[in-house]
């Protein structure tokens, strides 16, 4: 598996787990976006424990923008289908 399927799949599980707590929790809307994104932040940590090569990628920011797009896509999915159930 190479370094981007690792960082989509990280991010995507995050964003699964961040969906789910914000269909569950009883919070405002606002809320519960600014949890997703402190959990997508977080997450570019967990990135560095599944052993990406970072110098393919020079900063933190670059490993956010090659994510982002899995996590909003999950969180987005898990959150309506969790809060309209």
């Amino acid at each position: 598996m190479d370094d981007s399927h690792k960082i989509g799949l990280v991010f995507a599980l995050t964003g699964l787990i961040a969906g789910i707590i914000s269909g569950i929790a009883p919070l405002p809307s606002y809320l519960s976006i600014i949890v997703a994104f402190v959990i997508f932040y977080v997450s570019q940590y967990l990135v560095k424990m599944v052993r990406v090569d970072m110098t393919k990628y020079n900063s933190a920011s670059s490993i956010l923008k090659s994510g982002v797009f899995s996590f909003l896509g999950s969180w987005l999915m898990f959150w309506i289908i969790i809060f309209n159930t």
